[in-house]
Protein backbone atom coordinates (compact mmCIF):
# COMPACT_ATOMS: atom_id res chain seq x y z
CA UNK A 1 0.00 0.00 0.00
CA UNK A 2 1.13 3.64 -0.47
CA UNK A 3 0.10 4.87 2.77
CA UNK A 4 1.75 3.64 5.27
CA UNK A 5 -0.41 4.34 8.01
CA UNK A 6 -2.56 1.62 9.35
CA UNK A 7 -6.02 2.22 11.85
CA UNK A 8 -3.86 0.78 14.54
CA UNK A 9 -1.43 3.93 14.29
CA UNK A 10 -4.22 6.30 14.40
CA UNK A 11 -4.56 8.70 16.96
CA UNK A 12 -7.57 7.52 18.95
CA UNK A 13 -8.60 11.28 18.36
CA UNK A 14 -6.10 14.05 16.61
CA UNK A 15 -5.85 16.56 19.32
CA UNK A 16 -3.56 14.15 20.96
CA UNK A 17 -1.21 14.09 17.98
CA UNK A 18 2.53 15.10 18.89
CA UNK A 19 4.13 18.00 15.82
CA UNK A 20 5.37 14.58 14.12
CA UNK A 21 1.73 12.77 13.86
CA UNK A 22 0.17 16.21 12.82
CA UNK A 23 2.97 16.31 9.86
CA UNK A 24 2.61 12.97 8.94
CA UNK A 25 -1.71 13.17 8.94
CA UNK A 26 -1.61 15.87 6.84
CA UNK A 27 1.22 15.32 4.86
CA UNK A 28 -1.47 12.03 4.24
CA UNK A 29 -4.51 13.94 3.81
CA UNK A 30 -2.65 16.33 1.25
CA UNK A 31 -2.02 13.36 -0.64
CA UNK A 32 -5.05 12.08 -1.10
CA UNK A 33 -6.70 15.12 -1.75
CA UNK A 34 -4.26 15.28 -4.80
CA UNK A 35 -4.63 11.93 -5.84
CA UNK A 36 -8.66 12.03 -5.80
CA UNK A 37 -8.11 15.13 -8.22
CA UNK A 38 -6.81 13.24 -10.83
CA UNK A 39 -8.83 12.26 -14.15
CA UNK A 40 -7.74 9.12 -13.82
CA UNK A 41 -8.83 8.48 -10.12
CA UNK A 42 -12.45 10.71 -10.02
CA UNK A 43 -14.09 7.96 -11.71
CA UNK A 44 -13.00 5.76 -9.00
CA UNK A 45 -14.22 7.53 -6.25
CA UNK A 46 -17.27 7.40 -4.20
CA UNK A 47 -18.94 10.77 -3.24
CA UNK A 48 -17.96 9.86 0.63
CA UNK A 49 -14.52 9.60 -0.61
CA UNK A 50 -14.19 13.06 -0.86
CA UNK A 51 -16.46 14.06 1.59
CA UNK A 52 -14.22 11.81 4.16
CA UNK A 53 -11.14 13.53 3.13
CA UNK A 54 -12.14 17.74 3.47
CA UNK A 55 -13.44 16.24 7.10
CA UNK A 56 -10.46 14.72 7.67
CA UNK A 57 -8.09 17.64 6.55
CA UNK A 58 -10.89 20.18 8.54
CA UNK A 59 -10.24 18.30 11.73
CA UNK A 60 -6.15 18.24 10.95
CA UNK A 61 -6.53 22.13 9.95
CA UNK A 62 -8.41 22.74 13.36
CA UNK A 63 -5.65 21.27 15.42
CA UNK A 64 -3.09 23.15 13.45
CA UNK A 65 -4.54 25.88 14.45
CA UNK A 66 -3.35 25.83 18.02
CA UNK A 67 0.53 26.78 16.68
CA UNK A 68 1.64 30.18 16.06
CA UNK A 69 1.24 31.29 12.46
CA UNK A 70 4.97 31.22 11.97
CA UNK A 71 5.02 26.86 13.58
CA UNK A 72 1.01 26.11 11.70
CA UNK A 73 3.75 27.33 8.01
CA UNK A 74 6.34 25.80 8.86
CA UNK A 75 4.44 22.58 9.51
CA UNK A 76 2.30 23.08 6.23
CA UNK A 77 6.23 22.81 4.49
CA UNK A 78 6.99 19.75 6.21
CA UNK A 79 3.32 18.32 5.45
CA UNK A 80 4.14 19.06 1.98
CA UNK A 81 7.44 17.48 1.70
CA UNK A 82 6.33 14.30 3.74
CA UNK A 83 3.15 14.51 0.84
CA UNK A 84 6.29 14.75 -1.60
CA UNK A 85 7.78 11.65 -0.11
CA UNK A 86 4.65 9.62 0.13
CA UNK A 87 3.82 10.04 -3.82
CA UNK A 88 7.35 8.44 -4.57
CA UNK A 89 6.03 4.92 -3.39
CA UNK A 90 3.46 4.54 -6.16
CA UNK A 91 3.96 4.14 -9.97
CA UNK A 92 0.01 4.67 -10.30
CA UNK A 93 -1.86 7.16 -8.32
CA UNK A 94 -5.20 4.94 -8.52
CA UNK A 95 -3.61 2.26 -6.45
CA UNK A 96 -3.57 4.47 -3.78
CA UNK A 97 -7.43 5.11 -3.52
CA UNK A 98 -8.51 1.73 -0.88
CA UNK A 99 -5.39 3.44 1.54
CA UNK A 100 -6.79 7.05 0.93
CA UNK A 101 -10.51 5.99 1.47
CA UNK A 102 -9.25 4.06 4.51
CA UNK A 103 -7.30 6.76 5.95
CA UNK A 104 -9.70 9.62 5.23
CA UNK A 105 -12.21 7.68 7.14
CA UNK A 106 -10.57 6.43 9.91
CA UNK A 107 -9.17 10.55 11.05
CA UNK A 108 -12.41 11.64 9.95
CA UNK A 109 -14.48 9.17 12.24
CA UNK A 110 -12.47 10.60 15.20
CA UNK A 111 -13.91 13.51 14.69
CA UNK A 112 -17.16 12.41 14.55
Amino acid sequence: MLLPLSAATLASDIEQLDWTGIKEHWGQTLLCQRIYSLAEVKPRLYDFDVEQCAQASLAITEVVGRYSEKEQAELKKQAERHAALLSRNASEPYNAVPACRLFCRDVAETQD
